[in-house]
């Protein structure tokens, strides 16, 4: 399937998320289970500190690191056979590691939406208005889910690797990164399931556009599986 019929699916499967979660409040549905109503607290403590560093501080930095040192590789190590083969896809894996949090951050700041645990229903003030109903007053940066999108950035390994068995490795490894920060933040109280839903496909929509960039500049193909085929090539 081409980059750009993958592009074009997830936009129209973040449509459809956004109507769904919209008219149906499985959001607010699943997150009860997480809030223990009778003491007024959420079944996973924010100030837990072990969980805080495995879950959110911890895979932050490693994020930073490994964006820094695929950096680093591309400037210093740039004449090493193996920089130079997997080049394009270390830009890729750059670019989307910068250009999905900082959409995700922008959007945080845009939409105006409240975190579950600033919602009357789970101990806060506001209301439940959703992302189209009515903004709050007071400031609220709380959708898309932006901790995960760093994990959902992963998703650009899959144009890292040669093989079909090894981009399919690094989708459900990064995949799955992205659901374990995610779920984090939502036993704390900090986003909804649609949050989460939302950003990996706009994390998988952005990472589309980059390689779809990419190839109109000129700079080849990536991922040639060994049948000659791409995992979301062109």
């Amino acid at each position: 399937m081409s980059n750009t019929r993958q592009a074009g699916l997830s936009l129209l499967a973040l449509v459809l998320c956004l109507v769904m979660f919209e008219w149906i409040p499985l959001d607010l549905w699943l997150q009860r289970y997480f809030f223990d109503g009778a003491n007024q607290r959420w079944i996973w403590s924010s100030a837990e500190p072990i969980s805080r560093f495995l879950l959110y501080d911890g895979p932050k930095w490693l994020l930073i690191l490994f964006a820094l040192g695929l950096v680093a590789s591309c400037f210093f190590c740039k004449r090493a056979p193996t920089i130079r083969r997997y080049s394009r896809g270390i830009r890729i894996v750059v670019l989307s590691l910068i250009l999905i949090p900082l959409t995700v951050s922008g959007l945080k700041a845009a939409t105006n939406v409240a975190c579950p645990r600033a919602l009357a229903e789970f101990g806060g003030k506001l209301s439940y208005d959703g992302v189209f109903g009515d903004a709050p007053l007071s400031r609220q940066r709380c959708f898309p889910a932006g901790h995960a999108s760093g994990g959902f950035a992963l998703m650009s390994l899959v144009f890292l690797f040669n093989t079909a068995k090894n981009q399919r490795r690094a989708l459900y490894f990064a995949a799955a990164t992205g659901w374990i920060m995610g779920a984090y933040k939502m036993l704390i109280g900090d986003h909804f399931l649609s949050h989460t839903i939302v950003t990996m496909l706009l994390a998988w929509l952005i990472i589309n556009v980059v390689v779809i960039v990419e190839t109109r500049l000129g700079y080849g193909r990536v991922g040639e599986a060994e049948d000659g085929r791409l995992l979301g090539g062109q």
